[in-house]
């Protein structure tokens, strides 16, 4: 399955390749291992989330992605305390790592609530973005068409559009066009963030819903599966039914950031995936406003930053992301 992922400082296409739950390794960590750094940094990391009580290390391990006599140490140690082994390594699939997987959930329900607590507090402003996004690409096609009529509104929503998405001097007509699926993409949002529901369970099917805590311990942002394989997943718990909120957000993301990047994620989710409309990952803030017009069509973000920037204004839009300040005329 393939996860489109906002990490801190790129964009990425992950693909998960075998695993059944939380966290997974490649090949054996500790002594005698095959100690790949990657999987040597994931036992650091996992180690680090267990509380001293519960045989974790005190002090924390480095988490450095090497396979020292401190890390082998702090495995050996759990393996003890839990009366798992006693080998100090750590086995793709074996006992140490799923008892390393169970002990960190109850420490880590705290942290997890809370994130989804933000994230239900998140919700009228991401419906009131893509409710402003909606009527700014309506308002932007009626600038255009309307132009030298004597009945022009507002330029200002068509000038927005036209920094975040660059049509340039193509035609009216395409113009028009591709303003039309922007629109349609912003309705499709706000269809599932509108509450509803649902005439077989009762329950509400979209909403707050949609957002769920990430079972795979990735330190990225978010993410969001895509459909495809989605049939023949490998690891159950992740599925294109969910946006998958992660550790990444619960470290200094101003509310403002963080409701852009819940918005980001939810244009991937609402994204029919068929290629010619796709919307995928190319570049965030400004990677995203050096994108030529075709790719700046299918690049989440700018659809974010055009729904961001509309909602909260230029001034706050650049004091969360300061990188867009020489990019974002001050007079918008």
């Amino acid at each position: 399955m393939q996860v489109r992922a906002h990490t801190e400082n790129a964009c990425v296409v992950y693909r998960f390749e075998g695993g059944v739950s939380a966290w997974t390794i490649e090949k054996s960590v500790g002594v005698g291992g095959f100690n790949r750094k990657d999987d040597v940094l994931k036992i650091q990391q996992l180690l680090n989330k267990i509380a001293p009580g519960d045989g974790g290390p005190l002090p924390p391990l480095a988490e450095d992605g090497l396979a020292g006599p401190k890390t082998n140490g702090a495995i050996r140690a759990f393996q003890q305390f839990h009366r798992v082994a006693s080998d100090g390594r750590v086995d793709p699939g074996g006992p140490t790592l799923k008892r390393m997987n169970e002990v960190p959930k109850q420490g880590l329900a705290a942290q997890n609530a809370a994130r989804l607590a933000r994230t239900a507090q998140a919700m009228p402003a991401l419906l009131a973005m893509a409710q402003k996004a909606i009527r700014g690409a309506e308002s932007a096609m009626d600038a255009l068409s309307l132009g030298g009529s004597g009945l022009t509104p507002s330029t200002r929503p068509f000038e927005i559009a036209d920094l975040y998405f660059a049509f340039g001097k193509q035609s009216q007509a395409t113009t028009l066009s591709e303003l039309r699926f922007i629109r349609t993409t912003f309705v499709r949002v706000k269809g599932v963030l509108a509450s509803r529901i649902s005439p077989l369970t009762g329950g509400n099917p979209f909403g707050v819903s949609i957002f769920t805590i990430d079972p795979l311990g990735k330190d990225w942002m978010a993410y969001s599966p895509m459909q495809l394989g989605d049939d023949r997943r490998e690891i159950p718990e992740v599925h294109s039914g969910h946006v998958y909120l992660c550790s990444g957000l619960d470290h200094g993301v101003v509310p403002d950031l963080f409701n852009h990047i819940l918005m980001h994620e939810l244009l991937h989710f609402v994204d029919d995936e068929a290629k010619e409309r796709r919307i995928v990952d190319h570049g965030y803030r400004d990677k995203a406003m050096k994108l030529p017009h075709s790719l700046r069509m299918r690049n989440s973000d700018n659809y974010a930053l055009f729904a961001s920037h509309l909602h909260i204004g230029r001034t706050r839009l650049v004091a969360s992301q300061p990188s867009l300040q020489p990019h974002v005329p001050a007079n918008l």
